[in-house]
């Protein structure tokens, strides 16, 4: 955290803080576009955060070649830097708005979109005066000397001293997004082919040309397109795409729900190949092009048809280029229609490519590639919540639609990525994060019954008597029972619950998760107002085990967990079990309890049997072989009559302070 004698800024004149090896900072994040940018923006009023912010670019300067007049953005001014995180924060869009006195005519303008000139001066605006920024800087190299140390991050500037620096960091977060692409064939064609991404900078020599090829059939060609259509004396223009058809942009309320943490959930558990066909069969939901383009480019191509001595204007889709060469001084390209086959050659001036972006290389990472998460392509593949290697050291901001599917490149879902990253640098959460942002389910069928085990109020109490003995289970309270959880799951025996050696906050931070998800619910067992364990209740349809067996409306899934006692009673297990049982079967919407403890648990699995579950075979889960079992509904044994002996049964562990110690996953 801040060091006493260092600060980090952006502002000449200062000193700018490094970090040292035993010193290091918190963060330091390689790319300041969009996505790093808001990461700074999330990261500065978080005082004691020492962060650097490096790019080699001298300023921060979004697509300038795109930055047509009128051209506005395909996301909301709610896809700011910051708002999906933190709606007060001062590097807000509204924020800048009122800074810029715009607030008033953007709000008469009555549109929810942009300009992307806007947009560009929004971003430029907070890269003024946000802190930690540091541009003139090339990545050169990563390495970690110490296997348990900071990362040390050298640096070489662009201006002519190109002076060399070292910084050290606990978390490198790799924020160098993508660029633009050529497709091979056409980088031979020298001057004479460009990318979209630079059409700007070449408008006035291309608008001269007497013929000019446009490829692709996204956003960014469509607007080149109109732009070169609406040209006074503008050249004849041909719009070639391998695409099947000119796909509209599909921006529906219920297709926007596919850039959700929810989707992305689902996304993540198909296999790699599978996830590049479904980011391949998806073209329209983020590379098509805007109805108001659309409409743009129609209304231009009836004017010039309607509009004597005009430069032609040609379109055709499912068309492939399949050669450049050179006619005459002129580009001649070799083209194949997808869908008969036919062959066709045309003669052009020049090509401009809506080709599409590609991940920016990270030379700078293969010393250190062996320790960060790739797949079977070498791609860089962060886990869930952006993290590339083992220890979360490494974060990935946009790296990929192969891992984080239309999640990556939206800009408004950087907030919640950018949130991420500095809960887990942090280890508390700064910004609240949204669990639950969708009406619809994907590869999962929820159920549709309120179970109440799943749904009840926080008041609830839930009281059993079992032998004589008194228990009762209430909803945890994150901030009352928190330091009780802590003492419980961090220590070494809850290994199964994932949160060894987790401090007090994470905790609370998984609790506080817990209990905004409709899916689940924890807990707390008490014996005659004393706590003895953790019960959490859960739809299986929601959970890995969905994949394992076929989810019956009606069933919920039960984990048990039981405390240490300093005096173990004989047949607490058991009851605790029995306890947790009546709980959920006080609801009649349950039909079936589920549980899945690790098939090397005879412990618990005897206490399973024992309260009438089948055993019905052995399943893979993500942490775990796990022993499926099933208690219906019909096989459920009144608490009251239960017997909690453990002599002379099968069910019998043989010491009592077993029953109590044991870790009861079920």
């Amino acid at each position: 955290m801040k060091s006493a004698n260092a600060l980090t800024t952006n502002k000449p004149g200062v000193d700018t803080d490094r970090g040292t090896t035993e010193d290091p900072l918190d963060l330091l994040c390689v790319g300041i576009g969009p996505f790093g940018l808001g990461l700074a923006c999330l990261a500065d009023p978080l005082e004691d955060l020492r962060v650097a912010f490096l790019d080699k670019a001298p300023e921060f300067n979004w697509h300038p070649g795109l930055l047509f007049e009128d051209a506005t953005l395909q996301v909301p001014f709610l896809a700011d830097l910051v708002t999906m995180a933190d709606p007060t924060s001062r590097f807000s869009y509204l924020s800048w708005l009122k800074q810029t006195q715009r607030l008033y005519p953007f709000y008469v303008r009555e549109s929810f979109y942009p300009l992307r000139r806007e947009y560009n001066d929004y971003c430029r605006w907070a890269s003024s005066e946000v802190r930690g920024l540091h541009w003139n800087q090339e990545v050169v190299d990563v390495t970690r000397p110490d296997p348990e140390g900071p990362w040390a991050v050298r640096t070489v500037s662009t201006d002519p001293a190109q002076t060399e620096q070292v910084w050290w960091t606990r978390h490198l977060v790799v924020g160098t997004g993508t660029r633009p692409t050529l497709p091979g064939m056409l980088q031979d064609a020298g001057a004479d082919a460009i990318h979209t991404a630079d059409y700007l900078h070449r408008r006035e020599d291309l608008v001269s040309r007497d013929h000019v090829t446009v490829l692709g059939s996204g956003q960014s060609a469509a607007e080149v397109v109109v732009d070169l259509l609406e040209a006074t004396d503008g050249p004849a223009v041909d719009w070639i795409t391998r695409s099947p058809r000119f796909y509209p942009m599909e921006y529906s309320k219920l297709s926007l729900e596919l850039t959700s943490p929810e989707y992305l959930d689902h996304f993540r558990d198909l296999p790699e190949d599978q996830r590049d066909r479904i980011n391949a069969d998806q073209p329209q939901l983020h590379r098509g092009i805007s109805d108001d383009t659309i409409n743009r480019l129609h209304e231009a191509l009836y004017v010039r048809r309607n509009t004597g001595g005009r430069a032609p204007v040609r379109l055709l889709a499912a068309t492939a280029l399949e050669s450049v060469g050179r006619h005459d001084g002129r580009l001649l390209l070799g083209w194949t229609l997808a869908e008969n086959h036919r062959e066709r050659q045309t003669l052009t001036d020049a090509v401009v490519a809506g080709s599409g972006y590609e991940p920016t290389p990270v030379p700078w990472l293969d010393r250190i590639r062996g320790e960060l998460f790739t797949d079977a392509q070498g791609r860089l593949s962060p886990d869930r919540l952006h993290r590339a290697n083992a220890e979360g050291t490494v974060h990935v901001l946009n790296h990929g639609e192969h891992t984080h599917a239309l999640v990556a490149p939206d800009l408004g879902m950087g907030p919640l990525r950018n949130a991420h990253i500095l809960a887990h640098v942090t280890g508390a959460e700064p910004y609240l994060t949204e669990s639950r942002t969708t009406f619809q389910s994907f590869g999962r069928l929820p159920q549709t019954a309120g179970l109440k085990v799943l749904t009840c109020p926080e008041s609830t109490v839930h009281a059993v008597t079992i032998s004589q003995r008194q228990f009762t289970l209430r909803p945890v309270n994150v901030d009352v029972d928190a330091p009780l959880l802590h003492e419980w799951l961090s220590a070494p025996r809850a290994q199964a619950w994932g949160l060894v050696g987790a401090d007090e906050r994470r905790v609370a931070a998984e609790y506080e998760r817990m209990q905004q998800e409709p899916s689940e619910r924890a807990w707390l067992l008490e014996e005659s107002g004393r706590p003895i364990g953790l019960v959490e209740t859960y739809d299986p349809a929601c959970s890995p085990l969905a994949a394992a067996y076929p989810v019956r409306d009606g069933d919920v899934g039960l984990h048990l967990f039981l405390a240490p006692a300093e005096a173990p009673v004989p047949g607490t297990s058991r009851a605790a079990m029995a306890a947790a049982l009546d709980l959920l079967l006080a609801d009649p919407a349950v039909q079936r309890v589920v549980v899945e403890p690790d098939a090397a648990n005879h412990a618990i699995r005897r206490i399973n049997r024992w309260a009438g579950f089948l055993e019905q075979g052995e399943v893979d889960l993500p942490d775990k072989t796990a022993c499926l079992s099933f208690l219906d509904r019909a096989n459920h044994r009144d608490p009251s009559r239960l017997s909690l002996d453990t002599a002379g049964s099968e069910d019998h562990i043989d010491a009592p302070n077993t029953l109590n110690t044991v870790e009861a996953t079920a």
